[in-house]
């Protein structure tokens, strides 16, 4: 029986046929297979409705930046965005982050973002987090030296669980930071109102 790659939503609500041929105009536009190589390149991975995704490829304009998310709505969302505001170095896979690992085995990257992924807080649903062991090896073999991964959460479980899976990791220095790597996105503003403490870590490779 083949593993579960994704246990989310896809979609929230329904997605107009307008926007899903914008959607497939914009991939046929800005096709992975033919990104520049030699530019720097970010990933994120779980962009949600895309506002940091699209705050990064503002802030870096020379940067190609790829997002990767099974959930339709935060795509579509992203892509409208940036068919209106003619921003060319956002590329988008909609599917679960394995698939693109499998497609995109050249790819390597300088920073890598994955922030506020679902906490899964049941203990019995745990195991369905994104960000365990075996993700962050993956993450090992994706990203350049002196490359940066980024991760926050607003669950101290989840938080604790990557801090020690890291710490228990040889070569890799881990940060604690105490600003939140990210502009106030719609998760950002949720644990906000649910007085959450937002917990913030970066290593590099």
């Amino acid at each position: 029986m083949q593993k579960k790659l994704y246990f989310g939503r896809v979609k929230s609500r329904k997605i107009s046929k307008i926007k899903q041929h914008n959607f497939k105009y914009f991939q046929k536009k800005n096709n992975i297979n033919k990104l520049d190589l030699k530019k720097k390149l970010i990933l994120e991975i779980g962009i949600g409705m895309g506002e940091n995704l699209i705050h990064l490829s503002k802030k870096n304009t020379q940067t190609n930046i790829i997002g990767v998310d099974p959930f339709m709505n935060g795509m579509v969302n992203v892509s409208d965005y940036s068919i209106s505001n003619n921003i060319k170095n956002i590329y988008l896979y909609p599917f679960v982050f394995q698939k693109f690992l499998n497609k995109f085995k050249k790819l390597r990257f300088n920073e890598i973002y994955v922030l506020f992924p679902d906490p899964w807080p049941k203990k019995r649903h745990q195991k369905r987090r994104l960000v365990n062991s075996d993700f962050l090896k993956k993450i090992f073999k994706i990203l350049k030296k002196n490359g940066k991964f980024i991760f926050n959460t607003d669950n101290i479980s989840y938080f604790e669980n990557v801090k020690t899976i890291l710490k228990n990791t040889p070569k890799i220095k881990i940060k604690i930071i105490k600003r939140v790597i990210t502009i106030k996105t719609k998760y950002y503003l949720k644990a906000e109102r649910k007085r959450n403490k937002i917990n913030s870590l970066m290593f590099l490779n």
